[in-house]
């Protein structure tokens, strides 16, 4: 049998076909990539900031309750001179106590980092605390602190994780 070349071409377009149809069919299938939630980086950063400065405007006021309220129901708490504490309820339980002692205590945050997600962020800075002992005696510490921001359902923010970690004395001359 003879071939010619019109058939020759006629059997390689026939044999193309199928290859051209899948990859068509698979440049079809494949889905545009969800859309990017819009960025509200700047505005959450703000929030946190202003919440933060509420929650030590709370600390120095002495009211633990109000304190509190800046932590998520499930808030794990980590300082040097307790226990882990978890969970709201343990945690107005310590600030009670803490704060029965008096100390004057500030704080501001040098950095606030917000997640692209826009779920997550923390905060990260230094303070100072003093507290009188039954004697009267003032004891003065510088602190550096992290805390880790969720956001809730109503767009607001509350610490899930909050740190506190004293700094070393300062060695004696």
């Amino acid at each position: 049998m003879v071939f010619t070349s019109n058939y020759r071409k006629v059997k390689n377009l026939l044999l193309l076909t199928p290859v051209v149809a899948l990859i068509l069919g698979l440049i079809g299938c494949r889905q545009a990539p969800p859309p990017q939630p819009p960025d509200t980086t700047a505005a959450d950063e703000t929030a946190i900031r202003a919440a933060e400065s509420d929650m030590v405007k709370a600390v120095v006021a002495l009211d633990a309750a109000k304190a509190v309220s800046f932590y998520t129901d499930d808030v794990v708490g980590m300082s040097a001179d307790a226990p882990v504490i978890q969970g709201k309820e343990n945690a107005q339980k310590y600030f009670d106590k803490w704060m029965g002692e008096k100390p004057e205590v500030s704080w501001t945050p040098v950095k606030v980092e917000v997640a692209r997600s826009g779920d997550l962020a923390y905060t990260w800075g230094t303070g100072k605390m003093s507290v009188k002992d039954k004697k009267g005696k003032v004891t003065e510490t510088t602190l550096k602190y992290v805390s880790v921001w969720k956001k809730q359902a109503d767009g607001g923010w509350k610490i899930a994780i909050d740190t506190m970690i004293p700094d070393p004395p300062k060695a004696k001359k």
